[in-house]
């Protein structure tokens, strides 16, 4: 019920659409029993042929009288309905005379009448049958295409902590190939669930009409056909769930593999990982042969079924018309309705089968739908402009465990950035640097403690205009298959082409930016591969610079660069910093002798503050490192 009403949520945005392809499913059925009635007047009134002509035909030595005795318990029990259907067909019989008298048919005219209603009997039912299925997918597609809007958005919005415990690959699988397969399922076979249910209620209950008795035969199988869909249907979900997991797989090696090429050739291990993926696509393809087997098998035995169905069916008529209780017309007319619903009950097979995969896929998306993000935005206070005093952090512990009882990766920190300082945060590597900086914007909230801008608690900002106050700029710097100007700009089209100059020229990037081929329209490649490390990162810088935050946040921004693009790059920061609050990591010491403080983190502790003069004359731990890199 639950995933009943995460779609319902979804679906009455499209309840227009949903009502205008029901209503054509009604009189596609509507104009399917005018077909079916129209079965009598073509024997009767196109080809000349009464009731006894065809039963002479038919069997011959069967006289007139035959079959008139009693006709037993059952028959008599049935006789009431018997007699209800046939009322109903006497109305329908008036309904089409009173239709030739209106049109004023007569003699040879009756022979183009019935043929005339067949053709536009036909017509409208196929006119019904385009307008309800466009109507279906319409309302499908864009049922589909919210719920993998959604779904990207919840991702998007999601802590740091949740990426990384979900795989790009993971994440990837679920927003293309989940949605992609309940988007088929929704989209294209909906519309045949609610046809194939609707046509095989107009067809039973006209079975009914035209002979109740051999209608309860030919229906007996439906509870046997029932069940055997269900069993299909079980099976086949839980092997598309499984399916979609190696899928997920498949995905992350994937990733894993064309990111890190370089990696994969620098040490030789092609064939390690086409091994590692040829054990995935194995496990997948597993997954999928059980998966056809299933549906495969499904047919011949839905078939078979109807088969055995189809025998007793033939066996009952013969012995009905051999007893007089049915007849000949009757019984074509009959076996007409009961072919027609072959077709509804062969795609509520398919149907059911394409459905259990869409469910097992539905489960997939609605789980990680329902991971609420960590970091709420509840903001108590209204947004602030800019920064008056600085930053604090007060006693603030965090660990990456979300019970909050794994090991500590920061405990007690209490660290203070007044307003135009630069803080050099460093340490050996798991000190806690980068996780201490991911605080500030947000991306994981401290265990204990507080993180506060001039003495408001970050939690209690506006969650937008807390990150608008803080540019970052990290050593994996991230560009986007685009424009240099769209990636300096990023997501503000409405900036004028001279302020973009005037960053990337402080970034010190104007001039590698003119001497591309197209100039700040020159698109970059993904992940800037086409430029070096120093281009990329004065990019960055040059993006950062133009957000013009007053917070300012470099992790490791020159440790990947050659000594030249080191100098070039680090003008450039010196340019950013400048007027702005500074938070630095950085493992060359080198690059933070300018800072203000130098703040020293051990094993997530704070264990030295002081400038870099104080620090090495203290002689603590900052010494040792100075000492180690600079000494051997």
């Amino acid at each position: 019920m639950e995933l009943v009403g995460f779609y319902l949520r979804y679906a009455r945005r499209y309840l227009h659409w949903g009502l205008l392809a029901l209503a054509g499913i009604v009189v596609f059925g509507v104009a399917t029993l005018a077909f079916i009635g129209l079965i009598h007047p073509m024997f009767e009134e196109v080809l000349l042929a009464t009731e006894d002509e065809i039963q002479e035909v038919s069997i011959p030595g069967l006289a007139a009288g035959d079959g008139e005795e009693d006709d037993g318990p059952v028959a008599r029990l049935f006789e009431p309905i018997e007699s209800y259907a046939a009322s109903l067909k006497a109305a329908a019989g008036d309904l089409y005379d009173d239709l030739k008298r209106w049109a004023g048919i007569e003699g040879r005219g009756e022979v183009f009448f019935a043929p005339a209603l067949i053709v536009l009997v036909l017509l409208l039912r196929s006119l019904m049958a385009f307008l309800s299925g466009y109507s279906f997918q319409r309302a499908g597609l864009g049922v589909t295409t919210d719920i993998r809007n959604d779904l990207y958005r919840h991702i998007i919005h999601q802590s740091s902590r949740f990426h990384q415990r979900y795989t790009s690959g993971e994440l990837y699988s679920r927003v293309v190939s989940d949605v992609s397969k309940l988007q088929n399922a929704v989209a294209a076979r909906l519309f045949d669930i609610f046809m194939s249910v609707a046509m095989l209620l107009f067809y039973g209950a006209t079975l009914l009409t035209i002979h109740f008795t051999l209608a309860v035969v030919s229906l007996f199988a439906v509870p046997l056909f029932a069940f055997l869909l269900a069993r299909f249907g079980k099976g086949m979900r839980n092997v598309t769930y499984r399916s979609q997991e190696r899928m997920a797989d498949l995905s992350g090696l994937l990733a894993e593999g064309i990111r890190g090429n370089r990696v994969v050739k620098a040490f030789g291990m092609e064939e390690f990982e086409c091994g590692r993926f040829e054990r995935a696509t194995r496990g997948h393809l597993l997954a999928n042969l059980r998966a056809q087997f299933l549906s495969t098998l499904s047919s011949p035995v839905i078939e078979s079924t109807a088969a055995v169905g189809g025998s007793a069916l033939v066996v009952s008529a013969g012995l009905m018309i051999r007893d007089g209780r049915l007849t000949f017309p009757d019984f074509v007319q009959f076996l007409v309705v009961l072919l027609m619903m072959y077709d509804p009950i062969r795609k509520l097979n398919k149907v059911n089968l394409v459905l259990q995969e869409a469910v097992a896929c539905s489960h997939r998306i609605h789980r990680l739908m329902q991971v609420e993000s960590e970091i709420v935005d509840r903001p108590t206070v209204p947004p602030v402009s800019g920064l008056k005093e600085g930053v604090r952090f007060e006693e603030v512990s965090f660990d990456y465990e979300e019970t909050g009882h794994g090991k500590a990766v920061l405990s007690g920190i209490d660290l203070d950035l007044r307003r135009g300082e630069v803080v050099a945060l460093v340490g050996p590597s798991g000190a806690g640097k980068s996780t201490l900086v991911n605080l500030l914007p947000r991306f994981f909230d401290p265990g204990s403690g507080d993180v506060r801008i001039d003495g408001t608690d970050i939690r209690d900002l506006p969650l937008a205009n807390l990150r608008s106050l803080i540019g970052i700029v990290t050593q994996e710097t991230v560009l986007f298959n685009d424009t240099v100007r769209n990636n300096i700009a990023y997501g503000r089209d409405d900036l004028p082409l001279e302020k973009v100059r005037m960053a990337a020229a402080a970034a010190y990037a104007d001039d590698f930016i003119m001497a591309m081929p197209d100039g700040y329209d020159t698109v970059i490649g993904e992940g800037g591969q086409n430029l070096s490390g120093g281009q990329r990162q004065r990019l960055a810088i040059a993006r950062a610079l133009l957000k013009n935050a007053p917070i300012l946040i470099l992790d490791e921004a020159t440790s990947h660069l050659d000594t030249e693009s080191e100098v070039v790059v680090q003008r450039a920061i010196y340019n950013l910093m400048e007027g702005r609050t500074a938070l630095v990591i950085a493992h060359r010491l080198s690059t933070v002798v300018r800072a203000d403080r130098i703040a020293v983190l051990d094993r997530g502790v704070l264990v030295e503050e002081g400038t870099h003069e104080q620090l090495l004359e203290l002689g603590g731990a900052y010494k040792r490192l100075y000492d180690l890199q600079f000494h051997g």
